[in-house]
C-alpha cells in the first residue's frame, strides 16, 4: 500500500494505509473484528482472507504526531476507530479516541518493527497464529521473541 520513508533518525514506513503482519505467525496481520466501531472491539491476529470487507478490517492508516519521528496513531478507515490499549486488560482494541504508540525498528531486521504503548514497554504480542486470537499487551520479551515483531504491508 506504500512505502517506507525515509526520515533523518528513524526509518519507518511513511503515513498512510497498511495491513499490519505479524513477524513471527506471517499469516496474520491486527484485525479490527468485523470493522465494527464499537468501544472495546478486539483487534486480533486474522489470515488475509482477501475480501473486501477482510482488507478494509485489517487496514489501519498510520499518521504521525508531531514530535519524534517515531510516535503514531493507527485508526481503521472502515469503522473510524483507533487501535487502544486497553491496560487494565492488558489487550489491543479499538476504541473513538487516538492512542499514542512508539515505533522502534528491529536492529537486527530493516522493517520489523516493535509497536510499544508511549512512555511505557508494553508491546503488541500476538500469542497464536489461530485467526481472532486478541492482540496483548506483554511488559517487554526478549529481543529475539518475533511475536512482538510487525511489518507494515
Amino acid at each position: 500500500m506504500s512505502e517506507s520513508a525515509d526520515f533523518t533518525d528513524f526509518n519507518g514506513p511513511r503515513a498512510g494505509g497498511y495491513k499490519i503482519q505479524n513477524v513471527f505467525y506471517s499469516t496474520q496481520y491486527a484485525d479490527l473484528a468485523r470493522g465494527s466501531p464499537i468501544v472495546g472491539t478486539p483487534i486480533t491476529g486474522y489470515h488475509d482472507d482477501t475480501s473486501v470487507e477482510g482488507q478494509q478490517n485489517c487496514t489501519f492508516m498510520i499518521s504521525y504526531t508531531g514530535g519524534t519521528n517515531d510516535l503514531v496513531t493507527f485508526m481503521n478507515p472502515k469503522s473510524q476507530s483507533y487501535a487502544t490499549a486497553n491496560a487494565l486488560k492488558k489487550k489491543l482494541e479499538g476504541n473513538g479516541n487516538p492512542e499514542v504508540f512508539k515505533l522502534i525498528e528491529s536492529p537486527s531486521s530493516r522493517g520489523e518493527y516493535i509497536i510499544c504503548m508511549e512512555n511505557s514497554d508494553y508491546v503488541w504480542y500476538l500469542d497464536s497464529n489461530e485467526d481472532s486470537t486478541q492482540i496483548r499487551l506483554a511488559a517487554s520479551p526478549s529481543e529475539t521473541d518475533k511475536r512482538q515483531f510487525w511489518k507494515f504491508m
